[in-house]
């Protein structure tokens, strides 16, 4: 465990196991936490990186996002992966982290072996979006036991991360977000994987991630919502460790 100085940030990042690289990107209000149950079935067979990005856990705070928010996501990871000297790394991201995956593989090919996206997204898909946002945000608001979770992951910030991602998504301003136009970009292996059930983003939109990107499949699982990796935790892992002995 240890931190790097990336722009005028510190990110805090722990960095396990041998072989080739795969880099964990956690979702919009989660940290690295939330890759505990994934990290020891993943560093048994490669080098595994998991990092908080800005704004969350052990990193450096951030109180507001601005619009181009995973633009900067992506430099953020470019960086990291310059300090810490990796050349090549495989993706696996979550939720927000999918789209900052897909990013990087679109903007940065030669880094990026494969992508493994759960629950992307890449566009705000109104109303369902935003619906399924202001409903986990007031949840959360009413629930002690899910605040507490949200302290494991970010001490006093929790609740502020919320509010920080709720206020991104509610925006109007932000739901013309959209880089679906640069899934062509991304050549190297993709697997997508989505819960049947997932409240945020249909299968319409995941379908059309996965025929846009020039090697994508999809794997739903029926029954999860939207944290396959730990609604369906045992039959994730096989389906990630499965893809990544063939693509890495």
């Amino acid at each position: 465990m240890a931190t790097a100085r990336v722009r005028d940030l510190e990110l805090w990042y722990e960095d396990c196991g041998s072989g080739p690289v795969i880099t964990l990107l956690h979702h919009a209000t989660a940290s690295s936490r939330n890759w505990r149950h994934i990290v020891p079935a993943l560093s048994g067979r490669y080098r595994t990186l998991v990092y908080d990005r800005p704004g969350f856990g052990r990193s450096s705070w951030l109180a507001d996002w601005p619009l181009d928010y995973l633009d900067r996501d992506v430099e953020d990871l470019v960086a990291l992966l310059d300090t810490l000297c990796i050349q090549q790394t495989a993706l696996l991201g979550h939720s927000d982290g999918a789209a900052l995956a897909l990013l990087a593989a679109a903007r940065h090919p030669q880094r990026i072996r494969c992508v493994i996206a759960e629950a992307p997204h890449v566009s705000v898909e109104t109303p369902r979006c935003p619906e399924a946002v202001r409903t986990l945000a007031a949840e959360i608001e009413r629930s002690p036991d899910m605040q507490a979770a949200l302290a494991r992951d970010h001490g006093d910030h929790g609740l502020a991360v919320v509010r920080r991602w709720a206020r991104r998504w509610l925006a109007p301003a932000f739901w013309s977000w959209d880089v679906s136009d640069e899934l062509a970009s991304v050549t190297c292996p993709v697997l997508v994987i989505h819960g049947a059930a997932d409240p945020f983003f249909s299968l319409a939109h995941v379908e059309m991630i996965a025929d846009r990107v020039v090697n994508g499949r999809l794997h739903l699982i029926p029954g999860a919502a939207h944290v396959p990796h730990s609604e369906a935790l045992e039959q994730f892992i096989e389906l990630v460790l499965s893809f990544l002995d063939g693509a890495v």
